[in-house]
């Protein structure tokens, strides 16, 4: 059962947009087109200059809540302006340029509540690039464990898959942290898998658009910066004690990362790497026992 007061959506779907009026529509759409219900679906307008708002207003569906920003604020703002808003018991994220498998709520709601100490749930997705041609399907990690690994060194919670468990946001007064204008779901889900556990559905539930003018293209150094320093919360959140420098983590992430396109600088990681194993054997499974 659902922890939805009487009236309310079950699920919140937040989707921010800024200048998205080749896409937006379909995003929408495969909201409005899923099999659960209630839901609510909240976009927010980050002061888009195209045809984004018209678009928004015509579509009439009372499920729909618009928020226009009369300033771009940027997207960690603006999600938090969604989290704000959201009134179901599970908030779902979506891009403006993405697609949702009409059953990718219900299957995240059903698993969610059967797995009452999961917080939060990704998906694998199917890649498509501008024109909407598919490229490959990125398979997502399913279990806590090795998501809580890869977290150390990289983000493997596809931000438009997720579905998160409010009453763990509120309960551990957890939201985006604007400081960061990338990567911020990578930061949050850190700080989200050091109080609950994580998983990702192996099925695409969601179609993503590949795009050249994407901020992973378009500020590739500045992405990898963040990346790094995120890597470097992660570690201090998920496994504390653990001494590890800010040359290591980069080090790191360029050897074994998986998201990095910097040549590695393999020799001086290596120790830290098998250093770095044993302590994950012996936190991860600590942490696991404390989640029961």
């Amino acid at each position: 059962m659902s922890l939805s007061p009487p009236g309310s959506p079950v699920v919140s779907v937040i989707i921010a947009v800024h200048n998205e009026e080749r896409f937006v529509g379909d995003a929408i759409d495969s909201i409005l087109s899923q099999t659960l219900s209630p839901l609510e679906l909240i976009v927010i307008d980050d002061a888009s200059s195209d045809a984004t708002p018209v678009i928004l207003q015509r579509i009439a569906d009372t499920r729909i809540q618009v928020v226009r920003n009369e300033v771009n604020l940027g997207l960690t703002a603006s999600l938090n302006r969604g989290l704000a808003a959201a009134r179901g018991a599970f908030v779902a994220r979506l891009d403006g340029d993405d697609i949702a498998r009409p059953d990718r709520l219900a299957l995240q709601v059903d698993f969610l509540e059967r797995h009452p100490d999961v917080g939060i749930v990704g998906s694998s997705r199917r890649v498509v690039d501008e024109q909407g041609t598919f490229l490959y399907e990125a398979t997502a990690i399913p279990d806590d464990a090795a998501i809580r690994w890869r977290l150390l060194l990289g983000n493997p919670l596809a931000h438009p898959t997720v579905m998160i468990r409010r009453s763990v946001l509120d309960k551990h007064e957890l939201r985006y942290d604007e400081s960061f204008r990338t990567a911020q779901d990578y930061e949050l889900w850190t700080r989200l898998a050091a109080v609950t556990k994580t998983a990702n559905l192996v099925e695409p539930l969601v179609t993503y658009r590949r795009r050249q003018t994407g901020i992973s293209v378009s500020r590739r150094d500045e992405q990898l910066a963040t990346h790094d320093r995120i890597a470097g919360l992660a570690f201090e959140r998920l496994l504390p004690g653990f001494e590890i420098s800010t040359e290591e983590v980069r080090q790191l992430r360029g050897r074994y990362g998986g998201q990095s396109v910097r040549e590695p600088e393999m020799d001086p990681a290596e120790p830290k790497w098998q250093e770095l194993l044993e302590a994950v054997r012996r936190e991860f499974d600590r942490q696991s026992r404390s989640f029961l």
